[in-house]
């Protein structure tokens, strides 16, 4: 596949669908459990209600703020630690903005919001995976 035609990918067509999520009111204990048990790098925080804003956890939250200072993880609560609000991609936004959006905010993934619903989280790596994927392939 040409290289124009991965470049006009759109976050829908990468983005992973199956979020895993996480109470605000979970242990960091906890929430790292899933993250390996489901073996991916990031957790969104659950919303308190429909007005309220998503969260998200990483494994760089738990060593920043939870590690660095020594805190049990067993009594740290996600909602102590997590990132929120968060800055979220639109679906129908195409490879190189998102790739250019991260790097000008310096994250690394990104929830997937449309019409006010949770579809999906892309990351840095989805965006690399693209570029290698055999779909997008030439040969």
């Amino acid at each position: 596949m040409e290289s124009h035609r991965i470049y006009s990918l759109r976050a829908r067509e990468i983005m992973n669908p199956d979020i895993v999520m996480v109470s605000p009111l979970s242990t960091v204990y906890e929430a790292v459990q899933k993250m390996i048990g489901h073996g991916c790098q990031v957790v969104i925080v659950d919303r308190a209600d429909e007005s309220d804003a998503y969260g998200i956890l990483t494994y760089q939250e738990v060593a920043y703020r939870v590690m660095t200072k020594s805190l049990e993880p067993m009594r740290v609560r996600v909602g102590d630690i997590m990132v929120k609000p968060l800055i979220v991609v639109n679906p129908n936004l195409r490879l190189p903005f998102i790739a250019q959006f991260f790097a000008n905010t310096n994250i690394q993934n990104a929830p997937v919001i449309e019409e006010h619903a949770l579809v999906g989280i892309i990351t840095t790596c989805d965006l690399a995976r693209a570029l290698v994927s055999d779909e997008n392939s030439d040969t």
